[in-house]
């Protein structure tokens, strides 16, 4: 960022990525200047602007590279560590542009973790996605991706297991636990009042 004439500019924060130019010393001599004492910081030490937007970036990739995070926890994340609603949205901006954040891709990959791996009804899946602060849109595009044959076949091994665990009662005490049990799991109820007769009939309720 340039003076264009004796024009006053308010200071600017450089994120990591956009150290000044040699003609911009006045601008960065003027960040150097604003002090401010990092979030976590115990030793009563300050830090520029520079630092503490270095010692967030690094905090984020980090956080990043261990597991996913939505656009919605990355955001709440610089808020908590005092950026403005700018400087947010430029940090926002630049890890999508990176290749960071993509909440599409998030999606997708918590409907296999949750829906596909650990057998979770799609219910499930979608309360999860909202947790995580996907878009409702986006996160029911994901959603649909799940085989329906895919999720009964979950749903089923799971009753079929809990079945084993109710032998003795009555047909209609086993079918409301066993049904309340699925539904507690994200399946619904239609999917749930198959997999039910499935497992207690000994066959597949179509």
């Amino acid at each position: 960022m340039t003076e264009q004439g004796n024009e006053r500019l308010a200071p600017v924060t450089y994120l990591p990525w956009a150290a000044p130019s040699e003609g911009s010393e006045g601008a960065a001599h003027g960040v150097a200047e604003r002090q401010r004492p990092p979030a976590d910081a115990g030793d009563g030490v300050d830090e520029t602007g520079l630092e503490r937007d270095d010692r967030i970036d690094r905090l984020i990739v980090s956080r990043l590279r261990r597991s996913s995070l939505s656009v919605s926890e990355v955001r709440a994340i610089l808020i908590e560590h005092g950026l403005d609603e700018g400087e947010v949205e430029e940090w926002i901006e630049r890890y999508a542009r990176l290749g960071y954040l993509d909440d599409r891709r998030l999606a997708e990959q918590l409907v296999h973790s949750h829906g596909v791996r650990r057998g979770r009804g799609s219910g499930a899946v979608l309360h999860e996605l909202g947790r995580r602060g996907i878009e409702d849109e986006l996160a029911r595009e994901a959603i649909d991706t799940l085989d329906p044959d895919v999720e009964f076949e979950h749903a089923l091994l799971i009753a079929e297991r809990r079945a084993r665990q109710l032998g003795g009662l009555e047909r209609r005490v086993a079918e409301r636990r066993l049904s309340a049990f699925l539904m507690r799991r994200g399946y619904g109820s239609d999917l749930v009042r198959r997999a039910v007769a499935a497992a207690l009939d000994g066959d597949d309720a179509e």
